[in-house]
């Protein structure tokens, strides 16, 4: 496990900075530069890659007839993944977004769906909600995969901001220190492209080993069927 203050330690020394004594109340001006990119450089991270837990995280909402559910604390974005929210139904589809609030009120005002489970995310910081359309049903439940903002972790409680000299970085070390250095060496108008190129390549790299499935489909049919594949309906009659 490596700490946020060995990144920032190791950082400072590849731009030719003196670490201070503790990075935490650091207040001069090159320190909060460095903690600035830090920031920034998490930021990117995150934005970029659907990282394994503990930052991807699965939570479940259990329908009660509502259209709006809140959404944990920690929630950043949902995953890139057309799964990322799906009914645990008899036919396990996947819930189909809505960006536009047009559609959505058109939703409303027309009354039906078809076939499909419609969503769409609202809110800010700390206080998102999913909608549904249909409503979820008493007892049905969604599962909902996200990116959670949360990235530094002390004695086993996550955090979203570095507090003390002992958290620990959950984002890959080398990673998080590339990004800092070229950010620090461009504003300093110092030689930055060999370091940002390593942080690309880093990046690629990285995000590729933490979501090792890949495909690619010209067209063709999938080697292996799953029983959502097959649309069957939701209900069907005795007779």
């Amino acid at each position: 496990m490596t700490t946020v203050v060995e990144i920032l330690n190791r950082a400072a020394r590849k731009c030719s900075v003196n670490p201070p004594a503790t990075w935490v109340s650091a207040t001069d001006a090159t320190s909060m530069e460095l903690k600035d990119f830090l920031d920034e450089t998490r930021e990117d991270i995150a934005a970029r890659c659907d990282w394994i837990g503990p930052i991807g995280k699965t939570t479940v909402i259990t329908g009660t007839g509502a259209e709006d559910y809140d959404l944990p604390t920690d929630f950043l974005r949902l995953q890139r993944d057309d799964y990322s929210v799906y009914e645990r139904s008899r036919t396990r589809r996947p819930c189909m977004p809505i960006t536009r609030d047009g559609e959505w009120e058109y939703l409303d005002e027309l009354g039906i769906t078809g076939a499909e489970r419609f969503y769409r995310l609202q809110g800010y910081d700390e206080n998102y909600t999913i909608g549904f359309k249909d409503v979820l049903e008493t007892d049905l439940t969604v599962v909902v995969s996200y990116v959670s903002k949360n990235w530094t972790i002390n004695g086993g409680t996550e955090k979203s901001e570095f507090s003390a000299e002992d958290d620990v970085c959950l984002l890959p070390r080398r990673l998080v220190e590339a990004g800092i250095t070229y950010r620090f060496r461009m504003r300093k108008a110092l030689p930055y492209q060999d370091v940002q190129a390593e942080y690309e390549i880093l990046m690629s790299r990285m995000s590729s080993d933490n979501r090792t499935r890949r495909a690619i489909n010209f067209g063709g049919q999938p080697k292996r069927r799953s029983p959502w594949d097959i649309p069957v309906p939701d209900f069907i009659p005795s007779s």
